[in-house]
């Protein structure tokens, strides 16, 4: 599913009986125009990066004169730093989402966070050329994106932690851990979900390696005790 698709710019039609219909806000046509403007650049940065995104792709895209791209940001690169930040917060959303659901273990809730952002990555291609670029050509929002996983990541196993479940428990630890398991799942991703410049589905074996290797370095029971 596109940012698009998980933002659409007119609500979903009701199957009841139909009711007159209501005129939008204007701060309502103003999320609209917004969600417009962001799918459009998403979709130029992922079919001709981030310089080939211009200002002109992107409002014709989006389907807004060149001048209501102004009215929403103040320039090319502010709206370039806030993508990366956007859809980093509909990744938390789905992982959470994903891991929700899994059954009430460490090990089963460790599984739904990296099968839960390889599914996103699946749905949201585009994902790979903001990621591999971002850094260089948005450094504040690429900085802010890594901030956000990197939070929530550490905070999912505090938690964890403090249930008794991990083999770490110092902050500092769970620190490095946290960024061991992050680059994990990016190294992982662009290694084996990418085929003919196109994002596919890992196959079967990688996301049960990748937890038998993490379940005897991080969970108690299963392995010694990491070095003090």
């Amino acid at each position: 599913m596109s940012y698009a698709e998980r933002n659409p710019a007119t609500p979903p039609q009701s199957t009841a009986v139909p009711h007159p219909k209501r005129r939008l806000t204007r701060a309502r046509k103003g999320e609209i125009t917004r969600a417009k403007i962001m799918a459009a650049a998403i979709e130029a940065v992922g079919k001709h990066g981030f310089a080939g995104a211009t200002i002109a792709r992107i409002a014709d895209g989006a389907g807004v004169a060149h001048g209501t791209f102004y009215t929403y940001f103040d320039s090319r690169q502010a709206l370039l730093e806030q993508m990366l930040p956007d859809i980093s917060v509909e990744l938390l959303n789905h992982i959470r989402d994903v891991v929700l659901k899994a059954p009430d273990d460490p090990i089963a809730r460790e599984r739904a966070r990296m099968e839960g952002f390889l599914e996103f990555l699946r749905d949201t291609p585009h994902l790979f050329t903001m990621l591999h670029e971002g850094e260089s050509h948005t450094r504040e929002g690429f900085r802010r994106h890594v901030e956000l996983q990197t939070d929530s990541y550490l905070s999912a196993l505090q938690h964890e932690a403090r249930l008794g479940h991990l083999r770490f428990e110092s902050t500092n630890q769970l620190h490095v851990v946290c960024r061991i398991l992050m680059a994990s799942r990016d190294y992982i991703s662009a290694h084996y979900c990418m085929r003919d410049g196109k994002v596919v589905a890992p196959p079967p074996h990688v996301v049960d390696s990748y937890m038998t290797f993490v379940v005897g370095g991080l969970f108690k029971n299963a392995g010694g005790n990491p070095p003090e």
